[in-house]
């Protein structure tokens, strides 16, 4: 009994460390906002939208998927004509209607966007492509 007790707690502790390590080589390899987010996926508190940051400060940066009445539609920082300001590893800088936004990543799974001049936060939350891929299948909005 005390044979598997010791296997099972040097099982648990291994896992643990390559767990941490696995989080701690992606930290490292990143430096700035967007190469630390690059391919993941990111939905808002009501899973109403997705959002996929991009390794692009010059280009699309940022792409949202909006879930509407059956359908969806796309927006990127070209089409609302958001423009980069600047990041750093953890955060990244826009403005967007003369406003200026900032995201911050708080952890692994959670961004803040939060409005320069205060009274507007909003949270992401990190989800699966899967969410995205069931947006997907609705049709796309009509304008």
């Amino acid at each position: 009994m005390k044979k598997n007790f010791y296997n099972y707690s040097i099982a648990i502790l291994l896992s643990l460390m390559i767990t941490s390590c696995s989080n701690k080589d992606k930290s490292d390899k990143c430096s700035t906002f967007l190469e630390c987010l690059d391919g993941t996926y990111w939905t808002s508190d009501r899973n109403q939208s997705i959002w996929k940051f991009n390794d692009n400060e010059n280009g699309e940066y940022l792409e949202v998927y909006i879930s509407g009445d059956n359908c969806y539609r796309y927006e990127n920082n070209f089409i609302v004509n958001a423009v980069f300001n600047y990041q750093t590893k953890i955060n990244l800088s826009e403005s967007f209607n003369g406003i200026t936004w900032f995201y911050n990543i708080v952890n692994d799974s959670v961004i803040e966007k939060t409005k320069s001049t205060g009274g507007s936060t909003s949270f992401f939350y990190k989800t699966s492509k899967t969410s995205l891929d069931d947006i997907l299948n609705l049709d796309e909005c009509s304008d």
